[in-house]
């Protein structure tokens, strides 16, 4: 049992330190103790728990849950932020982590593919500038034809010129007609060099949708809401690079898979650094499926959703 007296005296000075802003002379002074005691003393109430240190920038990983995640999942690596006081906020947060966490790695990334989206938006306009050194930027899958901030330009032109990179643009739509012509672009010398170098990439970072009727793909005309109704009825939790899977890993739609121009499932799974980008908690099952199923090395994402992830 502690000492009242002692309990009284370690409030005290904590208060002055922590509270009143007085140095650890100031407060020895005004308690006639010696500097030593102070300091002594301010030790043992952080020891007690009487003084509590929580960082609470809203930019602060949380690591005992990147832990957990990564242990649930068997990840190399895991981020977590805490989530803000709105999607768009928590979308940010994360984004501003990811742009972190490729410019802590930026000198070992020479070629980076990655996809496009309101995620990877944020993430190309938060990035540091330099946060790599001249890196080739490869864009992962087809892309839309109108320009904005989650556009194709919008995040492989960014990413590329805040490290006085080289953009790589596929030139081609998400999502054709038919699995023919899907084919055909494939094989066009052009696509499948940009295809070859976003599978060789050092790093594939995308972002990870939900199966939603506002979905990129819906708005820029690409699919209908009602197909995302079906998909959805067909077990759909999500896409990535515009591939529309199940809670197994696997596409829900072979069809709409085979109309779809980019890397596929196997070859996000098969990419020497997978980075994949969850935000808000509604893309907490596509992130399940992506991180259960062998097709990220690391997840970032915000609290809800990992918390959503570990516990369930």
């Amino acid at each position: 049992m502690s000492d009242p007296t002692d309990d009284h005296l370690l409030l005290r000075v904590a208060q002055l330190h922590f509270e009143q802003g007085l140095n650890q002379q100031e407060v020895a002074s005004r308690l006639h103790l010696s500097r030593w005691q102070v300091a002594r003393m301010l030790v043992r109430a952080k020891t007690r728990g009487i003084v509590r240190i929580e960082i609470v920038h809203p930019q602060a990983r949380l690591h005992s849950m990147e832990k957990c995640l990564a242990a649930a999942f068997d990840l190399d690596d895991a981020v977590v932020v805490p989530a803000g006081a709105s999607e768009q906020a928590t979308r940010r947060l994360v984004a501003q982590a990811c742009g972190d966490y490729l410019a802590d790695r930026g000198k070992k990334l020479r070629t980076v593919a990655v996809s496009w989206g309101r995620t990877m938006g944020d993430v190309a306009d938060q990035i540091a500038s330099d946060w790599a050194g001249r890196p080739t930027v490869v864009q992962a899958n087809g892309g839309l034809s109108r320009p904005g901030p989650g556009s194709v330009s919008g995040v492989v032109g960014m990413l590329a010129h805040r490290a006085r990179g080289v953009p790589v643009f596929l030139p081609a739509p998400a999502i054709v007609e038919s699995a023919s012509l899907a084919a055909a672009l494939r094989a066009e010398p052009v696509l499948e060099d940009v295809l070859g170098l976003a599978r060789s990439a050092d790093a594939l970072v995308f972002s990870v949708g939900p199966a939603a009727r506002d979905s990129v793909l819906v708005t820029s005309g690409f699919l209908t809401a009602e197909a995302i109704d079906a998909m959805v009825a067909r077990g759909c939790v999500g896409d990535v690079l515009g591939r529309f899977l199940n809670a197994d890993g696997v596409p829900v739609d072979s069809d709409l898979d085979s109309r779809t121009v980019g890397l596929d499932l196997d070859d996000i799974r098969a990419a020497r650094l997978s980075i994949a980008v969850a935000a808000g908690s509604s893309k907490a099952e596509a992130a399940r499926s992506v991180a259960g199923h062998g097709m990220c090395d690391v997840l970032i994402t915000d609290e809800e959703t990992a918390s959503v992830l570990i516990e369930t």
